[in-house]
């Protein structure tokens, strides 16, 4: 009787020794390693038009949600301002070029023939007054000599006869002139004082030019800081506006991430404007370089489906980093690790626990890839594995009993805001 007591007490304590886990079975389904974030729409086409000249608006027809349309052959006006000084300097320029211009024809097309025929004539005359003063020199040069004039007379004679020479000599020069035509500095010369005057107008045009300004593509105002009759001030705002149609989600993704980040990776966005929708996006653009400030490195995204969007919606923005499909998971309770580090889990098999070594990837929602060293369906233990060791026996408790598993973390962040992998 004794001897069969100790037997049954020592059968007891045996099974109160074997270690008592919970397992879950691996599950193949999808896994992404993803980051939150939140962003704004911004347009990327957005311009502030301002004034770069002083003056009353005269032109401001606009209001905020008109739309513009423009084209290269046709601008549209926006703003025009009020300087009649401007337009004034404009119409002397004008005239000054029209000036410079017929000179410069002038001289190309040469002396007129009724010039060189006036100066010929001229010539013609003085030779017959040079000849007649000579004529007279000789007959006063005998009568002085032979005592019958006084000799005043003689030198006033020759005097008459040098001046005539002298206008004879000036009208021939100028006759060889008007038949040679201007010379080529003259022309050179007037050319630069036409070049001068265009320059002036081109200046005069460009001042009035800067008090009407145009659009600089299609788009919407958005902001209007001036009416008609205003005074516009340089570099004052007066309109501002955006092409809706460029509109990107502006995300700032921090340091530690920015070297992962790249154009075309996946992304998930909600906009609080449209609740209970998630929308698909990708990156657009990857910014060059960091803000040095607040050391986030800024992306734009776009949406795979046209959806109604504003500037400054607040948008919360879920990173695909890396997606895989068909993923073998487990808990991330599951998987423990050697004295070495290595990662392993602990799989059931006829009543056993066997240790296998496995290589884990993403961690998502409480749950970790095993990308090597496990199937799908495998009874993994969730629960006891520090009691374990490789080949022990163990005992899983019946359906609906605990097992001393610690709470899982379901609430993690791939579960938050509605999102999906």
């Amino acid at each position: 009787m004794g001897c069969g007591g100790r037997e049954q007490g020592d059968s007891a304590g045996a099974k109160k020794r074997v270690p008592v886990v919970a397992v879950e079975a691996a599950r193949q389904e999808s896994i992404a390693r993803l980051l939150d974030l939140t962003g704004e729409t911004a347009a990327v086409e957005s311009v502030v038009i301002a004034a770069t000249v002083e003056g009353p608006i005269s032109y401001c027809p606009w209001r905020e949600g008109d739309r513009v349309e423009t084209a290269p052959d046709q601008p549209t006006k926006l703003i025009e301002i009020n300087r009649e000084l401007y337009r004034s300097e404009v119409y002397a320029a004008e005239a000054a070029l029209g000036v410079a211009r017929a000179k410069l024809a002038d001289l190309m097309a040469g002396t007129r023939p009724e010039e060189i025929l006036k100066a010929a004539e001229a010539v013609r005359q003085l030779e017959e007054s040079a000849s007649f003063a000579k004529n007279d020199l000789d007959r006063v040069t005998q009568l002085v000599e032979s005592g019958s004039m006084p000799g005043e007379v003689l030198e006033k004679a020759r005097v008459e006869y040098v001046a005539e020479q002298a206008k004879l000599s000036a009208a021939r020069r100028h006759l060889e002139m008007l038949e040679a035509g201007y010379t080529r500095t003259a022309i050179a010369v007037q050319e630069a004082v036409v070049k001068e005057a265009e320059a002036k107008l081109e200046l005069a045009k460009a001042r009035l030019g800067e008090c009407v300004i145009y659009a600089p593509f299609s788009g919407t105002i958005t902001r209007v800081h001036v009416r008609s009759g205003d005074m516009a001030s340089p570099k004052a705002p007066l309109l501002e506006m955006a092409d809706l149609s460029s509109l990107v989600i502006r995300v700032a993704v921090p340091e530690a991430y920015t070297s992962t980040v790249r154009e075309g990776m996946r992304a998930q966005v909600q906009l609080d404007a449209l609740p209970g929708r998630t929308f698909e996006a990708q990156i657009a653009r990857v910014y060059p370089e960091l803000d040095r400030r607040m050391r986030t490195r800024t992306v734009e995204l776009v949406l795979a489906e046209l959806v109604p969007l504003m500037p400054g919606m607040f948008a919360r923005v879920r990173l695909v980093f890396e997606a895989v499909d068909e993923a073998v998971t487990v808990p991330l309770q599951a998987v423990g690790a050697t004295p070495a580090g290595a990662p392993v889990v602990y799989v059931v098999v006829d009543g056993k626990a066997v240790q296998r070594k496995v290589k884990t990837g993403i961690e998502q929602a409480g749950r970790v890839h095993v990308m090597s060293g496990l199937e799908a369906g495998a009874k993994v233990v969730v629960a006891g594995l520090e009691k374990l060791k490789d080949g022990v026996e163990v005992r899983v408790p019946e359906p609906g009993k605990s097992a001393g598993r610690p709470e899982t973390t379901a609430s993690a962040p791939a579960q938050k805001a509605g999102f999906t992998p």
